[in-house]
Formats: structure tokens, sequence, C-alpha cells
């Protein structure tokens, strides 16, 4: 009983969202008495001895322990406890919505023209990036490419298409400087949302990472990383060629740990769509949590009560419940 009563106790998200009418309750059975009183005084009162009325008057036979006036309380206080709002659980901002901002990011270093993955890495990111834009058409979407440095391809823009139309034209040949620096499309992605003045994430697609990676944002705009890739378990699932064939392995490890030290979310490209769907998810809920700070708005529980209301109001139709 004691930890029953401590578990209870523990319980801090609820809460009234309108105390205020808790108030109604005293108010309206106050009321309710008030006009009880009047109604039971009689107008011989003023002719007949009060000793000598109240054998005299008809009282009304008993009527068992369900009578209107306690149907009334009952219902006067469930409809108190609706209005008052009380609250037990969360719900999701309604401003935070698929709408998220989203700068991507693709490495064009020379290891993404490696044929491992058929037709190749390179190949394999963009038909990704193709789904997902087609996932979020109508969502404001910028695309960056960058190899030993950045550069904007297009800004935030909602029109899938035209992204789609300059994904297609990127490769490593257009870069100035061939490698890899995952800190200077950080960089270039984070300053095209400041400009734009928008909270929204980042996701890198990319093969590898450079040596000593890190990320000179923190924490302060969140960072998903697509890495362009098989694992051992998932390597049956793609057609592997024999020759040319990179260390997934080793590629994997160093994507893992620059994830892990560096506030980083890491997803494995799949066959399938799951890893778009994972991202999606996580794009979303990171939208949410810059815009309204992780805080959700309480749920109103209030409306849970219209269907006790309901079952109460229905034991108005039963027999001789008239309240007068």
């Amino acid at each position: 009983m004691t930890e029953w009563l401590s578990a209870l106790f523990e319980v801090q998200s609820f809460q009234f969202l309108r105390p205020e009418a808790l108030l109604l309750w005293p108010l309206l059975l106050g009321l309710r008495h008030l006009l009880s009183r009047l109604q039971t005084r009689s107008e011989w009162e003023a002719f007949i001895d009060p000793v000598l009325l109240n054998p005299l008057l008809q009282k009304p036979a008993p009527q068992g322990w369900l009578t209107p006036e306690r149907l009334a309380q009952c219902m006067i206080l469930v409809w108190a406890l609706a209005l008052s709002g009380p609250s037990w659980k969360e719900q999701p901002s309604p401003f935070a919505d698929d709408k998220a901002p989203l700068v991507i990011a693709l490495s064009l270093s020379s290891s993404m023209l490696a044929d491992d993955l058929l037709p190749s890495r390179l190949a394999r990111a963009k038909m990704k990036v193709h789904s997902l834009l087609e996932a979020r058409r109508g969502s404001p979407t910028a695309l960056i490419a960058f190899a030993e440095t950045a550069h904007v391809v297009l800004p935030l823009t909602e029109d899938s298409d035209i992204l789609k139309f300059y994904l297609n034209e990127l490769s490593p040949n257009i870069m100035p400087q061939p490698g890899i620096s995952v800190e200077a499309a950080l960089d270039k992605s984070a300053e095209l949302l400041a400009s734009a003045g928008v909270n929204g994430s980042i996701l890198l697609v990319s093969d590898r990472v450079n040596s000593g990676a890190t990320n000179p944002l923190s924490e302060s705009v969140p960072v998903n990383f697509l890495w362009v890739g098989v694992q051992t378990a998932a390597a049956e699932d793609y057609p592997l060629v024999t020759t040319g064939a990179g260390d997934f392995a080793q590629e994997r490890a160093a994507a893992n740990i620059f994830a892990q030290n560096q506030a980083v979310t890491l997803t494995d490209m799949s066959a399938d769509d799951s890893d778009l769907k994972q991202l999606q998810r996580r794009i979303t809920r990171q939208f949410e949590v810059s815009v309204i700070g992780n805080k959700f708005q309480p749920e109103d529980g209030g409306y849970y009560f219209v269907f006790p209301l309901l079952l109460l109001l229905l034991l108005w139709f039963r027999k001789g419940m008239v309240l007068q």
C-alpha cells in the first residue's frame, strides 16, 4: 500500500490546465442546495405554526440511493473536472510537422567512384538522396557538395525537381580540390541554415570521413550521417564485384568512431527504404526539439470525461428521475 502511494505521488506530470474551473463544483452545489431549500418551503408557513405544519405536509416516498439530487451532484462534479482540463501526459507541439529544413551534404571525393557498389558508391548515394527528396517533397531542402572544400549547389528550396536535376550533374570532376573534409561540409551547412534564419538538420552522405574528423558544430545543429557502404551482415543484399572492392569494415569503423565521439547520429545505408524512414523520423524529431526546446505540450484530458458524462445523462431517462 505504501509503495503504491509513493508511486502515485511521484507522477509529476499530472496537472489541471484550468484549475479555476474546479470552483464551479462548490458554487453549483451551493446554488442547487439553495434552490432545493426554496422549493421545499411551503406557502402555508405564513399561516400555520411549523410544529403543526410538518405532520400535515405530504412527504415524497423514499426513492432509494439513486436520487435526482445525487445524480445532479455527480454530473456537476464530472462536468467541473472536464472543464478544469486534467492532464497526465504530453503531446508533440502542433507547430512541429514534417516541414523540417534539411541541408544535404554529399561527398564527391574520388572514393565515391568506386564500383564495389554497383553501379558505383556515388550512384547509390544519389539514388538514396533522390528517394529522400521525393519523400520530403514540399519541405525546405538545400544541397551542398564537398570534397576538400564545400560548396553550395542550391540553397533551401521546396522544389524537389530542381534539386534532383542538379544532383544528377554532380561528380568529383567538378570539385576544385580532391580529398575530403567533413569539417568544411558541416561549417558550410551551418552557415547556410544561419543565413536562412531557420532551425534545421544536416545530413552527411559519404562513404568515409577524413582522418581526425571533428564536428565543429558540437550539438548546436543536429548532424546525421548516412554511411554509403554495406556491413558484412548485409553484404548479400547488394550486388558486389570482386575487383576493386573497398574495405567496408575499416571505413565503417572509422565512421562509427566519428559518430560516437562527435555527437553525430549514424545511419547505415540499406537495400530498402528503412534507412530513409529512420532518417525522416529523426529529422522531424530534431526539428521539434529545436523549435519547442524538448518540452511537449500537456494534453487536455477533459475530453475523456465526456463519455462518463453521457452515461450519467442516460440515467435521467429512468422512471421517476425528475428533478424539481
